[in-house]
């Protein structure tokens, strides 16, 4: 499956950053997920900081699962009559725990931000405004706990998809001072 068949299938654009990424080459192993081993020049490949990229054919069942999940929580919370009508969450990643990163679009808005659905908690959390910001995230976060170094190629092959603000930040401060500035995700309420 293409990303243009996942776009029209859930009746979403994923951001502009995405497209950008994935006409690189850098996702190919998101369309052939069985057929590509893992190499460096692969975007999140060696799951970025714990936030695994899920492939395209697995999209489907990925949106069903959390479809599932959202009716599971009206079910287990009254106080939720529904979900609010300007949102769609469309699924693109997880955690290695189960948890969804998600695109929230809004209506009237153009890129979606990012939330993080907790799988058993029912918990959303706003995790970052853009998909160019949880990039940003994920990379102070892996460049902190020591898994990669910002000098390698793995991490330089992400850095610069970032924007000029954050490409200064991570050239300008220790990973470790970065990570202590990261903001903390936001509760965010999907529900009305």
């Amino acid at each position: 499956m293409e990303l243009k068949e996942v776009e029209l299938r859930f009746g979403v654009q994923f951001p502009n950053l995405f497209h950008e990424i994935y006409l690189s080459g850098m996702m190919e192993y998101l369309i052939h997920p069985n057929e590509c081993p893992f190499q460096q020049e692969q975007f999140f490949g060696n799951y970025m900081d714990d936030c695994i990229l899920i492939a395209f054919e697995n999209l489907p069942d990925a949106y069903a699962d959390l479809q599932e999940c959202f009716d599971l929580d009206l079910t287990l919370y009254p106080q939720h009559k529904s979900m609010n009508p300007n949102y769609r969450i469309i699924p693109f990643a997880r955690k290695i725990s189960g948890d969804k990163y998600c695109f929230l679009y809004t209506a009237g808005e153009t890129e979606p931000k990012i939330i993080l659905y907790g799988h058993d908690t029912g918990d959303v959390d706003l995790w970052a405004e853009s998909f160019e910001e949880l990039i940003y995230f994920q990379l102070v976060a892996e460049a902190s706990s020591g898994e990669q170094s910002l000098d390698s190629d793995y991490m330089k092959a992400h850095i610069k998809w970032l924007n000029e603000d954050h490409q200064q930040l991570l050239a300008a401060l220790p990973a470790q001072t970065l990570w202590e500035q990261l903001p903390e995700p936001e509760e965010f309420d999907i529900w009305i």
